[in-house]
């Protein structure tokens, strides 16, 4: 049970469980609708999630809960590397302006430092806004927050995107074998996602369980392509033919091409295997997040490719120290 003294008055806090998948989903998707538009996540994702093991390392995520026993606030908690952590705060719009989203993420600043590390190390937490949110830009910067990235999700329309794949010298385009594929698909990624920023920091058994096993993944064998040199994969598009944010829209979830193979087409080669694997099903569009300051490329890529930008989101970031410290409510 999590300590409760500085709780705002009137609510209480305390860990989740699997059995508070759905009403998490719930908030997250009514402040996501308040604050761009539209839904985020699906309880099936939430539960994946809540149920995913953690190292000691990690804090827990923290619900805030009012006194009729509704959530009013939660705390996703996610641990990037060995001293990187984001802390994603939620709270219903009813509640907005109460102070409520700095103290969940004051929380969580609480939580790491007193979790992460050796006494005096380095600790980094992140935060996260949708581009335009100016109250949450003014709560990061009075936190001492600083801005450090812009991500993209970028959409094409399908009946305007080319939807054949292209002629690749020696090169295979070929859907997933989950027996054959499952852990060399998972170490093309690996390689290819070494070189972007914050680099890869899933576990095979984490991306085993969230993009294929879990109830939330979404998983179709048949949406996912994979680029063979002879017997070797060099690189791979793992998409679905639906997201939580927008009806009749695929994804694509992942996709990596491996250094050696680079600026040989095969990126685009799977783009255009899964948007014509999407029309040929009648799906009307498909998106893809992208790091806006991606160095390997990608967002010329996509946009050679039909994409552009939909919406975004800033990742903010403050350094801390792993020591005993007070942190004012």
């Amino acid at each position: 049970m999590l300590q409760d003294e500085t709780v705002p008055e009137g609510f209480s806090a305390r860990a989740p469980t699997p059995d508070d998948a759905a009403g998490i989903a719930e908030l997250i998707n009514e402040v996501s609708r308040a604050e761009a538009g539209f839904p985020w996540t699906t309880t099936e994702e939430t539960r994946d999630e809540l149920t995913m093991p953690r190292d000691d390392a990690t804090p827990p995520d923290v619900i805030l809960v009012d006194g009729a026993g509704s959530f009013a606030g939660y705390l996703q908690v996610t641990k990037w590397d060995t001293s990187e952590f984001q802390l994603i705060a939620f709270v219903r719009p009813r509640f907005w302006g109460q102070g409520m989203s700095a103290w969940l993420i004051r929380r969580g600043e609480m939580d790491v430092v007193a979790r992460a590390g050796e006494p005096g190390s380095g600790v980094v937490t992140r935060v996260a806004r949708f581009a335009g949110n100016e109250p949450a830009a003014r709560l990061f910067r009075a936190l001492g927050y600083t801005y450090e990235r812009t991500f993209w999700m970028m959409r094409v329309e399908l009946a305007t995107a080319f939807a054949s794949s292209t002629t690749l010298d020696g090169i295979q385009i070929r859907t997933f074998e989950r027996a054959a594929d499952e852990r060399r698909v998972y170490d093309a990624i690996a390689e290819a996602f070494a070189d972007h920023w914050g680099s890869w920091s899933e576990t095979f058994d984490h991306f085993r369980r969230a993009r294929i096993d879990g109830e939330g993944a979404r998983f179709d064998a048949t949406l996912w392509f994979v680029a063979v040199d002879g017997d070797e994969i060099v690189g791979a598009a793992c998409c679905s033919a639906s997201t939580p944010r927008v009806e009749d829209t695929g994804e694509v979830n992942l996709l990596g091409v491996r250094r050696p193979w680079r600026r040989r087409g095969i990126g685009l080669a799977l783009l255009r295997s899964a948007f014509g694997e999407m029309r040929r099903r009648g799906i009307a569009r498909c998106e893809l997040g992208v790091d806006a300051e991606n160095p390997t490329g990608a967002t010329r890529l996509y946009e050679r490719a039909g994409m552009h930008v939909a919406y975004s989101w800033d990742i903010w970031k403050k350094g801390l120290v792993t020591a005993s410290k007070s942190f004012g409510d």
